[in-house]
């Protein structure tokens, strides 16, 4: 029996066998000795005072998607700008009861929005 990988799995799946890497991650750990792995660089979030909804209103498009913990994490832009977006849902037990939005810009062309 012949085992068929797609190629774009068959990328991803290189570095995570070539370091043995057994965590949930498919990316190489920062710092690892190997030609997979780049250097971690300080990258700059500045606060955003608007919510997701506002982002979405203005023309932003949500490039993608991921959970962390109870946030969904949404990346998102428009024309030249990027965003970073975190929703967490209502939680009754603690008296929240309304989702609210933390935003991040990504680049600077996003601070005069």
């Amino acid at each position: 029996m012949r085992l068929c990988v797609p190629p774009i799995l068959a990328l991803m799946l290189v570095p995570r066998i070539a370091l043995g890497q057994t965590t949930g991650s498919i990316l190489p750990e920062s710092g690892a000795k190997s030609p997979f792995s780049p250097l971690a660089v300080p990258t700059s979030l500045k606060p955003q005072q608007k919510s997701l909804e506002q982002f979405l209103d203005a023309g932003y498009r949500i490039l993608a998607t991921t959970l962390s913990g109870p946030d969904q994490i949404f990346v998102m832009n428009h024309r030249d700008r990027t965003v970073l977006c975190a929703l967490t849902p209502p939680d009754l037990r603690n008296g929240r009861n309304v989702p609210t939005s933390r935003c991040w810009a990504l680049n600077k062309a996003d601070q005069a929005d």
